[in-house]
């Protein structure tokens, strides 16, 4: 017995190749999209991380946090990536973004 699933890539793009809007615009179609760039304290270094529009995109334990990347028209282009919720076990309580 065989299962068929569909599996979609998530899109990968050099951040220096588009502007700010551009960026918002293809994580926003795309729901989540990869994008690279040099690091900024050592040029030679590529950076990337995975980028979404929303908390959806993200693992059930995760939820997205504002960051910024370098685009072509600016260094603080305003995205959001996923990380680890910080939760109160105590009270049961996460720390939302």
């Amino acid at each position: 017995m065989s299962v068929a699933t569909s599996v979609v890539a998530t899109p990968r793009y050099s951040a220096l190749q588009y502007s700010c809007g551009a960026i918002q615009s293809l994580i926003e179609q795309h729901g989540a999209a990869i994008f690279r760039y040099p690091s900024p304290r050592k040029p030679s270094l590529t950076l990337y991380d995975r980028y979404v529009s929303n908390k959806k995109y993200c693992a059930p334990h995760q939820i997205t946090e504002r960051v910024h990347i370098p685009s072509a028209d600016t260094n603080r282009c305003l995205v959001r990536h996923c990380i680890t919720a910080d939760c109160d076990d105590i009270i049961g309580r996460c720390l939302y973004r």
